[in-house]
């Protein structure tokens, strides 16, 4: 049995003390609760007991939470949770440095795991960047906001989000009305990061006068998309064919983005190699191009999401419970 030890850890400002707690101490419950610890606060100090390793941990977390308090970022929950499940150090602190864009709630976007962090720091870098990884790891939603981000801070002039609509070919032209109204189910994610983004009334001005593109794959064909933010969705349904193409669309001043999930394919098989497949193949090695990879430990979403998603994936490798 490993040893218990006592620790104290006197805070800065005491006026930070309620931002520190939480609401009726809901940080400092996480925090106990997570490292099985116990954290008393008396006279401007806090006093941590429990396993050596646990209170260092804690002690650490409680540190970032005070560096937050003087940033004046109200962290989530589910983004300390996180913090402590982790191993790397820092996640929390940094937090207010990567925001991205602030919502129309004022709301600051930021990426919510190590991954989403790497992903928003490829694009950043890179003139194409690949997001592979399961649903629910904010592949689409981070892509829009860095690309709302590149259109507002005058970087890019247009932002371009397509994606192959219909798996099976694209074949349009069975479905009711005109092109817009085709193919808008199919982008309902994209319209909805970015009402989160501009609002639905600056987007409508920027789809209006072609700020804001969104079009089928297929339309992509011919084109030289220069000075533009360029997203492709749902990338595992494209072929080899129409990868290649898209990616040589990219022109200067231009970025390019696309996500998908390997697992996910709605290719036929007399439709040959899936063009998300193939590129991370072909391009692992050119420079200016980078490769994401984001997990379950990437989700996001409500936490039962992660659960599905580890026992489709047991059922996939054959590792269910019988």
């Amino acid at each position: 049995m490993k040893e218990t030890i006592n620790e104290e850890l006197a805070l800065k400002n005491s006026e930070h003390i309620p931002f520190i707690m939480g609401v009726m101490d809901r940080n400092i419950r996480i925090i106990e609760k997570e490292l099985n610890v116990k954290i008393t606060l008396r006279d401007e100090k806090l006093f941590i007991s429990g396993e050596e390793s646990n209170v260092k941990k804690a002690k650490e977390l409680i540190t970032d939470i005070e560096h937050l308090a003087n940033k004046h970022y109200n962290f989530s929950a589910e983004e300390l949770i996180y913090s402590v499940r982790n191993k790397k150090k820092g996640f929390l602190k940094n937090i207010p440095d990567t925001a991205i864009i602030v919502d129309t709630k004022g709301r600051e976007i930021v990426p919510k795991t190590f991954g989403q962090r790497k992903y928003v720091e490829a694009v950043l870098k890179n003139h194409i960047t690949f997001a592979i990884g399961p649903a629910g790891t904010g592949k689409t939603f981070l892509s829009v906001a860095l690309a709302v981000k590149y259109l507002l801070s005058g970087e890019v002039n247009r932002i371009i989000l397509t994606r192959p609509v219909i798996e099976a070919g694209e074949k349009l032209g069975f479905l009711p009305g005109d092109i817009q109204q085709k193919v808008d189910p199919y982008f309902r994610p994209i319209y909805d990061a970015l009402y989160s983004f501009l609002g639905q009334e600056k987007t409508f001005k920027f789809l209006t006068n072609k700020t804001i593109e969104i079009a089928p794959l297929a339309y992509m064909r011919g084109r030289t998309l220069s000075d533009a933010f360029i997203i492709l969705d749902e990338a595992q349904n494209t072929t080899f064919s129409q990868m290649k193409m898209f990616l040589t669309r990219l022109g200067e001043g231009s970025k390019m983005v696309i996500t998908g999930d390997v697992t996910q394919s709605d290719l036929l098989p007399m439709q040959g190699e899936d063009g998300l497949k193939a590129a991370a193949k072909i391009l692992k090695n050119i420079k200016g191009i980078a490769f994401v990879y984001l997990t379950e430990e990437d989700v996001v979403r409500h936490k039962l999401v992660q659960q599905i998603i580890e026992a489709y994936e047991k059922r996939e490798n054959g590792k269910e419970n019988k």
